[in-house]
C-alpha cells in the first residue's frame, strides 16, 4: 500500500471525520465560487486580494491567444510575461486546446490541486509535531485564511505552488524521519523543482524552510543542503533558457531579466529600461513606511493581526520554559522564510496589496507550535475539554466570518441560474481587449504583473 493512504488509514476516527468535514466545506465553497454566476460578485473585484479577472479570466485570455496558433509556433508555453516560470500557463493553454471554452474546467482542476495540497499540509504537520490535533488545528487555520479562500478557484500560480510546496515538505520530512532513504530526497528535489517552475515566489522561502526542518529534526547536513540548493539554480537556468527561446536570443533574454529584477527589488531602472522607464512606484516615504506596509500585507491575506501571531509565539516560548531555545530556535528560520520575499522584492510588495500571501506557511506554523506546546503541558485527560473550550468559539467565529455569509450568497446565485458573462474590469482593460495582437508578450502596461 502507498505510504500516504496508509498514514490516512491509521488516523483516529475523530481526525478522519474532521478531515472529511473540512474537505467537504472547502470544496463546497470553492466549487460554488468558481461558477460563472458567482465570478462577478463585488468581493471578486477587491484589489486587495488580487482581482478575480487577473487570476482567472486574464490567464484564460492568454491561453486562448496561445491556443489560437499552432502548438510549435508558440515559444512561451510555460513562462508568463516572458520572464516568470508559469506551469499554470501551459496547463491553461492545454485546457483550451482540449476544447475548453470557459475557465471552469481548469478551475475544477485547480481546486483538485488545492485538495491535494491541503491533505499534504495535514500530513507533514502531523509528522513534524507527532500530533493529529496540532495538524488538524494547523489545517483548520489555513482554511480560515483569505489566502486560501480567495484563491480557491484561481488558475494562476497559487494552487500549483501550494500543492507542490506541501509535497516538497512532506517528502523531505519522510527523508529526515525514515532513515534518509534516497528516494525521498529525489522526490523532494523533483517537487521543489516543480514549485520553482510554477512561479518565483517560493525559490528562497522553500529552501530556508527545508533548512529549518533540518534544525527542528536535529539532522543538519551540508551535503543535503547543497543538493537542495542546486534545485532553484537549475530551475532558474531552465526558466532563463525558455526566455532565451521565447525572445530569440541570449542578449534579449538577459536584458529582460535584468530589467525586471532591478525594478522588482529596489524600483531601479537599467539603461534603456522598458518596464515603465518614466515612472517610479517606490519613493522615500514608501521606504520609510515599508515595515508597516509588510505588516499590512501579511494581515490582509492571513486575516489576523500580527500582534495575534506574536502573542501566540510568545506564549509558545513561555510554555516551552527552559527548553525554549532548543524547541523554538528553528522558528527563527521559519519566520525568516515567511518574510524573505518582502526582504528582497520591495517594489513588488509596495505595488501589490496581495503580496502577503507568500509567507502563509509561517502563519500556520506559529499557530501549530502554540497548539503543540499547549497540548504538551495540558494533561491528556484534559485535552478534549481544552479543545472544546477554545476551539468551538473560534470555529463559530471563523465559520460565520468567512463561510456562512459567502456560501449563502453563492448558493442563492447558483439557484437563480443567471450566468454573468466575463468582461474586462476597467476601461483600460476593455481598450486592451479591443486591440488585436499576434504577439506572445502583452503590452508594457500588463508587465506590472
Amino acid at each position: 500500500m502507498l505510504p500516504i493512504p496508509r498514514e490516512l488509514r491509521n488516523l483516529s476516527r475523530s481526525t478522519r471525520c474532521f478531515l472529511v468535514c473540512a474537505c467537504v466545506l472547502f470544496n463546497l465553497f470553492a466549487v460554488l465560487r468558481a461558477l460563472p454566476v458567482n465570478s462577478r460578485l463585488p468581493e471578486n473585484r477587491e484589489p486587495d486580494h488580487g482581482n478575480y479577472a487577473r487570476n482567472v479570466y486574464r490567464v484564460f485570455k492568454l491561453a486562448n491567444r496561445q491556443a489560437s496558433r499552432p502548438f510549435l509556433d508558440v515559444k512561451n508555453h510555460a513562462i508568463f510575461f516572458d520572464r516568470n516560470p508559469g506551469m499554470f500557463m501551459f496547463a491553461a493553454e492545454l485546457f483550451v486546446r482540449a476544447g475548453a471554452t470557459t475557465p471552469l474546467p481548469n478551475q475544477l482542476f485547480a481546486i483538485g490541486l488545492w485538495n491535494v495540497g491541503l491533505w499534504l499540509l495535514f500530513l507533514w504537520l502531523r509528522r513534524l509535531f507527532r500530533s493529529e490535533l496540532t495538524a488538524s488545528v494547523g489545517l483548520a487555520f489555513a482554511l480560515s485564511t483569505p489566502f486560501i479562500l480567495y484563491y480557491s478557484s484561481s488558475i494562476h500560480h497559487e494552487p500549483w505552488c501550494f500543492c507542490f510546496f506541501n509535497l516538497t515538505l512532506y517528502c523531505y520530512l519522510r527523508y529526515l524521519q525514515d532513515g534518509h532513504e534516497r528516494g525521498w530526497l529525489i522526490a523532494t528535489c523533483i517537487a521543489y523543482f516543480i514549485v520553482c517552475q510554477s512561479y518565483w515566489h517560493y525559490y528562497m522561502s522553500t529552501g530556508i524552510l527545508l533548512l529549518a526542518l533540518q534544525v527542528r529534526e536535529r539532522k543538519l547536513s551540508l551535503r543535503d543542503t547543497v543538493i537542495l540548493g542546486l534545485v532553484p539554480v537549475l530551475a532558474t537556468l531552465t526558466t532563463f533558457l525558455q526566455v532565451v527561446y521565447a525572445l530569440d536570443g541570449f542578449d534579449n533574454a538577459l536584458f529582460r531579466m535584468k530589467d525586471i529584477a532591478a525594478a522588482r527589488t529596489l524600483d531601479m531602472r537599467i539603461e534603456n529600461s522598458r518596464w515603465f522607464p518614466e515612472r517610479k512606484f517606490v519613493g522615500a516615504e514608501d521606504l520609510r513606511l515599508y515595515p508597516v506596509t509588510v505588516v499590512r500585507r501579511l494581515e490582509l491575506l492571513s486575516g489576523y493581526s500580527i500582534a495575534t501571531f506574536v502573542s501566540m509565539w510568545f506564549a509558545s516560548i513561555v510554555l516551552a520554559g527552559r527548553a525554549a531555545w532548543q524547541r523554538q530556535r528553528w522558528m527563527l528560520l521559519v519566520l525568516f522564510a515567511g518574510v524573505s520575499w518582502h526582504l528582497v522584492m520591495i517594489q513588488h510588495t509596495v505595488i501589490h496589496r496581495f503580496a502577503g500571501m507568500y509567507g502563509w506557511f509561517a502563519w500556520v506554523l506559529v499557530v501549530a507550535v502554540f497548539v503543540n506546546e499547549l497540548q504538551r503541558v495540558v494533561r491528556p485527560q484534559h485535552v478534549p475539554v481544552v479543545v472544546v473550550a477554545l476551539g468551538l468559539p473560534l470555529a463559530a467565529y471563523v465559520l460565520q466570518r468567512d463561510y456562512v455569509t459567502r456560501l449563502s450568497g453563492y448558493i442563492e446565485n447558483a439557484r437563480a441560474g443567471e450566468v454573468v458573462a466575463a468582461k474586462p474590469e476597467t476601461k483600460r482593460e476593455r481598450a486592451k481587449a479591443r486591440r488585436q495582437s499576434t504577439s506572445d508578450t502583452l503590452s508594457e502596461d500588463d508587465m506590472k504583473e
